[in-house]
């Protein structure tokens, strides 16, 4: 989920290699700088890109990872509009008859705005997206993984605050309670997270969130790599969570160490 040059397609295949020796499970495909995952989402995949997902999730099957297909749509959707709904399906629909099982709506890094027609539509910003996610999740068929990033993904983007945002509340109250909700901590990237903050914040969305960690992530400056381990992450975390999803390096290569720690951790 980083921006930035995505990682190769020999990148990947060796990624889900070493996940399964790790006993990691899940790979989220959702790069930014994929213009097809976010500025051009509507746009549909060649037969050559279709290709290349096919082989990937294939072998991802074969190594016991889930692959998440997510999409990122806010920087342009009109929430109340039937023909980007359409596409919206359509291009889920072409990535479901890849192979991939598993998914994603991506709400992150966007401008809190709506047309005059989906302010006629919605009550708020909030159930705009609680509206395409839930409407997504049920044309998908309630897939056994479906994941929501929201607008507000951390403390300091909840206004004003995480107990008493109408945006998260919202999120809370009407989004579908099987969908996992990602969250980075209290900031963008979190130097610790403790286990007090999220029981706070699984009070306000009414579940168990996934962290979407970013402690080793790089893209905001590439003039740094972060080669440290997993850390100051509490293990009792594992009992409020529903997962944790690490978000590392740009340099694919730069990241053993993050990852393998990151492994260790779950498996403690």
């Amino acid at each position: 989920g980083f921006y930035g040059l995505p990682w190769s397609f020999t990148d990947r295949l060796d990624l889900f290699e070493r996940l399964k020796k790790w006993g990691l499970n899940t790979y989220i495909y959702g790069p930014k700088d994929d213009y097809k995952h976010r500025s051009a989402w509507r746009d549909l995949y060649t037969e050559t890109e279709a290709d290349l997902f096919r082989a990937l999730i294939k072998n991802a099957i074969v190594n016991d990872v889930i692959f998440v297909y997510a999409i990122s749509p806010g920087n342009d959707i009109c929430y109340s509009n039937a023909s980007d709904i359409a596409a919206l399906k359509d291009k889920l629909d072409q990535v479901r008859s890849f192979g991939c099982e598993a998914f994603a709506v991506f709400f992150d890094d966007i401008y809190c705005t709506m047309s005059k027609k989906d302010k006629g539509n919605f009550a708020s910003f909030a159930d705009a997206h609680v509206y395409i996610a839930n409407l997504i999740y049920e044309h998908l068929n309630r897939p056994a993984v479906f994941m929501f990033c929201p607008t507000e993904y951390c403390a300091t983007r909840a206004v004003p605050s995480v107990e008493n945002s109408p945006y998260l509340t919202v999120i809370g109250d009407k989004l579908h309670p099987d969908v996992k909700v990602l969250w980075t901590g209290p900031d963008v990237i979190s130097p610790f997270i403790s286990v007090d903050s999220i029981l706070a914040l699984q009070e306000i969305l009414k579940r168990k969130p996934i962290i979407w960690d970013n402690i080793h992530a790089n893209d905001y400056d590439h003039s740094r790599i972060f080669l440290g381990p997993y850390q100051d992450r509490p293990i009792e975390l594992a009992k409020v969570l529903s997962g944790v999803i690490t978000n590392p390096n740009c340099e694919y290569r730069m990241n053993y160490v993050p990852i393998r720690t990151f492994s260790l951790w779950c498996q403690s």
